[in-house]
């Protein structure tokens, strides 16, 4: 194996394991699925759906529904942006402080159990790589040359 293939593999298996775990854990949490956006509207306070779906990678189309969701079961409430009327500002309601605690608590119980074996400047060099190579593939996917070779692996099979 090469290291993109090992990269790939150990991504994919973590990911897998961390959302296994999370499911057991946040299960009775009627929005799971979306914790994410709880947890960046937390650190910041509030957001714009334009720069939530930028930061999470997620389709405009798609946060919408999500937003929809989270709105109707009163987790967030989306607010005119008067710096860009066509926006939308989303912030938390009270109800997602219970989701924030749990969540907190979780992470902490989290970075208790996985982490013994890890040290500090390991973590902090696997989120560095882990970014760098986050990074590199979103510049590689939005050059023009990235989408003209894809066409053609596309039109050859």
């Amino acid at each position: 194996m090469n290291f993109g293939e090992d990269l790939s593999l150990q991504v994919m298996l973590a990911h897998k394991s961390y959302h296994h775990y999370l499911l057991k854990v946040l299960k009775e949490i009627d929005i799971y699925q979306h914790y994410q956006i709880i947890l960046l509207l937390s650190r910041s306070g509030r957001a714009t759906q334009k720069s939530l779906c930028e930061n999470l990678q997620i389709e405009k189309s798609n946060m919408v529904a999500i937003m929809d969701l989270l709105e109707s079961k009163n987790y967030i409430t989306r607010e005119v942006n008067y710096k860009d009327r066509r926006g939308r500002l989303i912030t938390l309601t009270p109800k997602s402080t219970k989701v924030i605690e749990l969540l907190d608590s979780l992470f902490a119980s989290f970075e208790e159990h996985i982490t013994d074996e890890i040290t500090w400047q390991e973590m902090h060099n696997c989120l560095r790589v882990l970014k760098k190579v986050n990074d590199k593939f979103r510049d590689l996917i939005n050059q023009p040359a990235y989408s003209e070779g894809l066409k053609k692996l596309q039109e050859n099979n």
